[in-house]
């Protein structure tokens, strides 16, 4: 099974008088290392005990399984023992070669006066921080492993008492229908877990602090670890997501109500301040006061495209500078920043391309975006506020005022694992 497999090992070996023939995969096993340490274990036996059954009768070992299961183990990074007599075969954990980072703190996500340390790709190493901040025996934990053809391991957390039962037993019996589903990645958990596989909104929240995924499970959400994925995701989301940040909690109660004004108001000028941008020039300019209708007149003045044509095409200029400064590495980012949005903004407007105030309302919009829960939801609404433009292009206010009323609609329809996303509460009880 692994003879194109270049970092299998397989040698003879001898633990004091026994000759033995071991297997493991160089890239994940330190041999030496290991050697040394089960020869130091069995350094207080006498001449008549025998070192093989010594090593069997060890707690974290395994003797005598299946070759389906040595062949899970070898991959798992385990050390097999082939004895010439006593047993067929001794699964041992070896000292495995270190290849996670360290705990270190927060990459994508800025906390604020609370704890720095973050995720890695280690599950368990995640777990442990969990653990730390949440020593309560209500805390229960259950392991899965999904897939066949590549197997990961996937474990589930919640607070008994605090998570919906419906919503635990739903994820367990998911889970445990397609436990022969590979889930390779997110998209393949959610597969596992029957959502919606096109949805303008997350059904779930991801972070990668300990300190938010503490204060999810306090509010009665289940989390999901995938293994070597180092981040926490959070079930159900709900429409508070796109206000609340958990760590606002760290905070007093005046400040945090205050971030979530200006949350809830950004919210708003991200949805509607393109199309009404659209609207008060090319559908309903008598809205307008007669002076601030010259103004942006007189702005446009010499600007050759339509309204719609010029607004989307400084959106789609901000989409790629906003993809571009995420993608590229952080000491070329704030570059491509500046240049678009400083050096580019000032070209196309000297160029008559587009009008002065149409660059307000891009950068306040784009500014806006950000300010929102996680960023999940900062690309819904990047995503909506198109069909938001398109609707008021059509019908003018009209439009603009439709079109909300619509997405209000469309997030009444939405519940995950039964809980309505309109729900201000995912604590049990609180949700329905």
């Amino acid at each position: 099974m692994f003879e194109h497999t270049s970092d299998f090992v397989s040698r003879d070996a001898r633990i004091y008088e026994a000759q033995v023939h071991v297997c493991y995969l160089g890239t994940l096993v330190q041999y030496e290392e290991s050697y040394d340490t089960l020869i130091a274990r069995l350094s207080h036996i006498h001449s008549k005990e025998n070192p093989i059954d010594l090593i069997a009768l060890s707690a974290s070992t395994r003797v005598n399984v299946s070759l389906t299961e040595l062949v899970s183990a070898i991959l798992r990074g385990m050390l097999i023992i082939f004895p010439q007599e006593s047993f067929d075969n001794i699964v041992v954990e070896p000292a495995s070669v270190n290849s996670s980072r360290s705990i270190g703190e927060a990459l994508t996500e800025n906390p604020i006066q609370t704890s720095l340390d973050a995720f890695t790709e280690d599950m368990y190493a995640n777990i442990n921080l969990l653990r730390k901040k949440m020593r309560i025996t209500d805390l229960h934990i259950q392991n899965y492993t999904l897939g066949s053809k590549l197997p990961r391991e996937v474990t589930v957390l919640y607070v008994e008492g605090a998570a919906d039962p419906k919503v635990i037993a739903h994820i367990h019996d998911c889970l445990n229908k397609n436990t022969k589903m590979d889930v390779s990645d997110v998209q393949g958990l959610l597969r596992a877990l029957n959502q919606p596989r096109y949805s303008l909104v997350p059904t779930y929240t991801s972070s990668e602090l300990p300190s938010t995924t503490k204060h999810n499970l306090m509010d009665g959400r289940v989390v999901i670890f995938l293994d070597h994925f180092p981040f926490s995701l959070s079930f159900p989301s709900i429409v508070t997501d796109f206000w609340e940040v958990k760590t606002d909690k760290d905070q007093l109660p005046l400040f945090m109500y205050l971030y979530r004004v200006i949350r809830i108001t950004s919210l708003i000028i991200a949805l509607t301040m393109p199309g009404l941008y659209v609207v008060l020039n090319s559908v309903n300019p008598e809205l307008l006061r007669i002076q601030l209708a010259v103004s942006i007149t007189n702005s446009r003045e010499g600007v050759p495209y339509p309204v719609l044509v010029e607004l989307l095409l400084m959106l789609f200029i901000i989409e790629m500078v906003i993809e571009a400064s995420i993608r590229l590495p952080k000491s070329i980012g704030p570059t491509i920043t500046m240049v678009g949005g400083i050096i580019l903004g000032q070209a196309v407007v000297q160029a008559r391309l587009v009008s002065y105030f149409l660059i307000i309302v891009v950068a306040g919009s784009t500014i806006a975006h950000f300010t929102m829960g996680t960023y999940m939801n900062t690309v819904s609404i990047r995503l909506y506020k198109y069909v938001v433009i398109v609707f008021s292009a059509l019908y003018g206010i009209l439009g603009l005022m439709a079109s909300i009323v619509l997405f209000c609609f469309y997030l009444g329809t939405i519940t995950t694992f039964e809980v309505p996303y309109l729900s201000f509460s995912t604590k049990r009880r609180k949700s329905e």
